[in-house]
């Protein structure tokens, strides 16, 4: 083995808690950072539906009807069957 090898393998061996620990925090924090992103995600696609669903039940709420009087044409079928 060369030198390198060597030190490296020792140095990993008398350090190995740090690494590990070093290691769990960087999964930790990994996983942390999808969650928020995941979250953020889901959280922008509820938004987005509830406010297209206020946005139309406004313009439902806002739609005029117009009633119209059919006595004149009541009037005029029942000429017709006469």
């Amino acid at each position: 083995m060369s030198q390198e090898k060597v030190d490296k393998k020792k140095f990993e061996k008398t350090h190995r808690r740090s690494l590990l620990r070093k290691k769990k925090l960087e999964e930790f924090l990994s996983i942390a950072c999808v969650c928020v992103i995941a979250i953020g995600i889901v959280a922008w696609i509820g938004f987005s539906v509830y406010s297209k669903v206020e946005e139309s039940e406004a313009a439902n709420a806002t739609s005029q009807f117009y009633e119209i009087d059919t006595t004149s044409l009541q009037e005029y079928l029942g000429s017709l069957q006469e």
